[in-house]
C-alpha cells in the first residue's frame, strides 16, 4: 500500500480538525499538528500522530520539523498550511505588539516552516504544499482589517 503523507497545521479546531479527519477517513498518514499540549493529547486520543507546533516559535518549528522527518523517515508527500488566526478589531485600537503577533504566527512562521520542508520534498522528488486562505484577502470587512492585511500579504 502507497500511504501518502501529510502535515497539517492548526488541527485544534475548524477547517484543519475537519481536513485532518477526513484526509485520515480516505486512508491518509495524517500529522495532525496544534500549539497547545491539550489540543495535541486530545488528537492523539483520538487517533491521530501529533507534533505539537507554535507557528509563532521558530524554536518549535524546528524541534516539529525534526519530528516530522523521524517519524517519516524523511518522507512527506504534502504541507497543508491552515493554522492561523485573526485579530478583531477596528485597526487603530490594534496595537504593533498584536499585530506583529498575528504575522509572526499568520505569516512568518508559515513561510520558516514552508522553508524546512521544501529540502524534505525536493529530496524526495517532489511534494505538495497547500496554503489554506481566505475571502478576506479579497474583500475589506469591518473589525478584520488586521487579518485583511495578513491575507493580502501571501
Amino acid at each position: 500500500m502507497n500511504t501518502k503523507t501529510i502535515l497539517i497545521t492548526g488541527c485544534s479546531t475548524g477547517i484543519g480538525y475537519r481536513t485532518a479527519e477526513l484526509l485520515k477517513q480516505r486512508g491518509y498518514r495524517v500529522i495532525a499538528s496544534a500549539r497547545k499540549a491539550e489540543d495535541v493529547t486530545r488528537l492523539t486520543a483520538e487517533g491521530f500522530e501529533t507534533v505539537q507546533l507554535d507557528l509563532a516559535d521558530s524554536a518549535s518549528i524546528q524541534k516539529a520539523v525534526r519530528k516530522v522527518t523521524e517519524m517519516t523517515e524523511g518522507k512527506l508527500d504534502g504541507l497543508f498550511n491552515n493554522g492561523a488566526f485573526g485579530q478583531p478589531g477596528a485597526v487603530e485600537d490594534l496595537t504593533r505588539d498584536v499585530l506583529r503577533e498575528q504575522f509572526e504566527t499568520n505569516f512568518f512562521g508559515t513561510h520558516e516552516l514552508t522553508n524546512l520542508i521544501i529540502p524534505l520534498m525536493r529530496e524526495q522528488g517532489g511534494g505538495r504544499i497547500i496554503y489554506n486562505s481566505s475571502v478576506l484577502g479579497f474583500i475589506a470587512m469591518a473589525y478584520r482589517g488586521a487579518y485583511n492585511a495578513k491575507k493580502v500579504s501571501k
